[in-house]
């Protein structure tokens, strides 16, 4: 089922992927956490998936470094195995950007906490292969692991370590299994608000602060892009981001939250996603009015409802059974110890699972960045999925379930 590949999976679309690394400074933020330096400016990595034409004869580029990994592989108790950067990727490093087409659309990935940019590979290449720009943004001291342009490392910090545990206590533990895992109920709406707002703003406190430091990293990186299109910026994507669009995001865990706050916070994001994640944030109660959609496990049912309630443009919950948290990323493929622990990736075959969060992701992003109106979601057919829909245009809450 969850084997230990040597290579991950080639990407489902016509492109060839490239892949490049960048790094920018945010000179307005300095010290965003207490134990950095007083003048110390936010300085954010990315790493871009990209549309290309060729391999253009180069060998395919290397997986994270093992740096990114060593700290996930510790706090996961070496369920997130180090040998995954010795993984063989199917995207080249640096290579021309497709000429097939003059500009190419844009989505922002945010990894989760303790992961790292390259976390959700096989995603961010599916996309890149059907035609996406997908950015991939790092957070320093709370990712696993980030390595800048120059080769400096910073590694997830202890105090954010601290700070997470915090926030995940044994009294959050226990209502997420007493409440959630172990009684499998769809609660009411009310009931579904309550557990939210005890977990996520009485408990999760630190983990939304995390969030807000995250959605302003990544409005930072959006701020850089046009400066990016224009050249002023020297890079490969001259003239080549489509802008007009506005931008797609999507991310994992504490990464979805931070999809969610980014679309409330800023109106470039025209559609977002949340994989998994919870409502960390200052979002919860409100309208993000950005047509969004929450991708997830069951246990996520009655934790992310107030999104799908209170946003007032398309909303989707999309529930995906016999899955866990880490199994909407990587290591499902790539990890031997993740055969041992279905409690942490599921017990989805990997190819299936892998196809219903690509195929969800791209009719998602093809309907509303690209305005494909032929797009309907119930037209995915898989087992064991449920799909909830609420449409900006009708009164219905509409749920289906496959099976």
């Amino acid at each position: 089922m969850f084997g230990n590949l040597k290579e991950l999976p080639k990407p489902v679309g016509a492109y060839t992927v490239g892949i490049t690394h960048m790094d920018f400074i945010d000179g307005d933020r300095k010290q965003v956490f207490e134990f950095e330096e007083t003048e110390a400016s936010r300085e954010i990595p990315i790493t871009i998936f990209y549309p290309s034409d060729s391999t253009e004869g180069n060998d395919t580029a290397p997986y994270a470094f093992p740096g990114a990994l060593e700290g996930i592989h510790k706090l996961t108790h070496g369920f997130w195995s180090k040998n995954m950067s010795k993984l063989k990727t199917r995207v080249y490093e640096n290579v021309s950007v497709s000429k097939k087409k003059e500009k190419f659309p844009v989505i922002f990935f945010n990894h989760g906490y303790f992961a790292y940019e390259m976390q959700s590979t096989i995603l961010c290449s599916d996309l890149a292969s059907l035609g996406y720009i997908v950015i991939s943004v790092g957070h320093p001291y709370e990712a696993s692991g980030i390595r800048y342009m120059d080769g400096r490392i910073v590694k997830l910090h202890k105090s954010n370590i601290k700070r997470f545990n915090s926030s995940t206590n044994k009294e959050y533990k226990k209502i997420i299994f007493k409440e959630l895992v172990k009684k499998k109920e769809w609660y009411s709406d009310e009931k579904s608000m309550e557990l939210a707002s005890i977990l996520f703003q009485k408990i999760g406190v630190e983990l939304s602060k995390s969030t807000k430091i995250w959605a302003d990293d990544t409005i930072f990186i959006a701020d850089q892009l046009e400066n990016i299109n224009t050249g002023k910026i020297d890079t490969i994507f001259k003239g080549k981001l489509q802008l007009d669009l506005g931008f797609g995001i999507t991310g994992h865990s504490v990464g979805g939250a931070t999809s969610t706050q980014v679309c409330y916070d800023d109106k470039r994001f025209v559609c977002g996603i949340n994989i998994d994640g919870g409502t960390w944030g200052d979002y919860m109660y409100k309208d993000i009015n950005t047509p969004f959609m929450v991708l997830a496990s069951k246990i996520i049912q009655n934790l992310c409802r107030t999104t799908f309630i209170y946003n007032s443009e398309d909303s989707y919950l999309v529930l995906i059974d016999k899955t866990a948290h880490w199994g909407f990323c990587d290591v499902c493929f790539a990890s031997r110890q993740a055969i041992l622990n279905g409690n942490m990736v599921g017990f989805r075959e990997k190819y299936e699972f892998r196809k219903i969060i690509t195929d969800f992701h791209a009719a998602f992003f093809n309907k509303y960045l690209l305005g494909d109106k032929n797009v309907k979601f119930n037209e995915l057919i898989f087992t064991d999925i449920e799909l909830m829909e609420k449409l900006k245009n009708s009164k219905k809450c509409c749920k289906q379930k496959s099976t």
